[in-house]
């Protein structure tokens, strides 16, 4: 079973981390515990560890990107499996959205 790699929150407060490296290559074979990639906050750059044994895969995160807390940048897959399919854009959720929004009947009445 694939397991999600996501943006780290290193502090309280903390909404985006920046990658600042991988530390494995996409395809190349992780153990849990070993160092993955590094992250950088306002106040600090920490080296991040695999939460499970796994191939590397589906890395969407090139170093200097910044990421919000929480957003998957990788997958640690099995051998043979594929990383999980991308979620739907944000701009197709949204236009789901608006079309939702605009195919409702208009409110009539008071509001009390």
């Amino acid at each position: 079973m694939a397991v999600s790699v996501v943006m780290p929150a290193l502090e309280m407060a903390q909404e985006t981390g920046k990658l600042i490296s991988w530390l494995k290559r996409e395809g190349e074979p992780v153990r849990k515990g070993d160092m993955l990639l590094e992250v950088e906050t306002d106040k600090a750059v920490a080296e991040i560890e695999a939460a499970a044994d796994g191939i590397l895969a589906g890395v969407t995160a090139k170093p200097g990107d910044v990421v919000h807390v929480g957003h998957t940048i990788a997958w640690l897959v099995q051998p043979g499996e594929a990383p999980p399919a991308a979620a739907a854009p944000a701009a197709a959720t949204a236009r789901a959205v608006t079309a939702l929004a605009e195919s409702a009947p208009p409110r009539t009445g008071k509001r009390r």
